[in-house]
């Protein structure tokens, strides 16, 4: 199984006010345990950095940064930033980031079974195919 990460799991994962991060560490670790293929995006990292320096402090951002592996990360191609350009043109009636558009460009093109969110936009988008990692009580 192959999971996407977006930026709301990561924040979860690292701030402990956050209001999903007891779901996201449950998520998580059962991810683990199933050895998923946990993926994510160079685009995704740099907005849950300053994110979590925001939210909880610099030195959980650089201890974030140093702490998490085993997660592969996408780097944002030429081609997949066209065609994030592509969808964030298409879809003016949506609050999508243009993150978000690069996350469903990687998603186009390599058909990942999951993404672990807790936002709608995986499924604003078009995923209704994939199933987006939420627990029952965040929908």
């Amino acid at each position: 199984m192959k999971v996407f990460l977006d930026t709301g799991a990561f924040l979860a994962l690292a701030d402990e006010d956050d209001k999903y991060h007891y779901a996201a560490t449950s998520v998580y670790t059962e991810l683990l345990q199933a050895k998923a293929q946990l993926l994510t995006s160079n685009f995704v990292l740099s907005e849950t950095y300053t994110l979590i320096r925001l939210k909880v402090g610099h030195r959980a951002a650089v201890e974030f940064m140093k702490s998490f592996g085993g997660i592969k990360i996408l780097r944002v191609s030429e081609a997949i930033e066209k065609t994030a350009k592509m969808i964030f043109v298409r879809y003016d009636d949506k609050d999508f980031s243009f993150v978000d558009c690069t996350s469903f460009a990687f998603f186009d093109y390599h058909r990942f079974d999951h993404a672990f969110a807790f936002d709608n936009h995986f499924r604003q988008y078009r995923f209704k195919r994939y199933i987006v990692v939420l627990p029952a009580a965040s929908r």
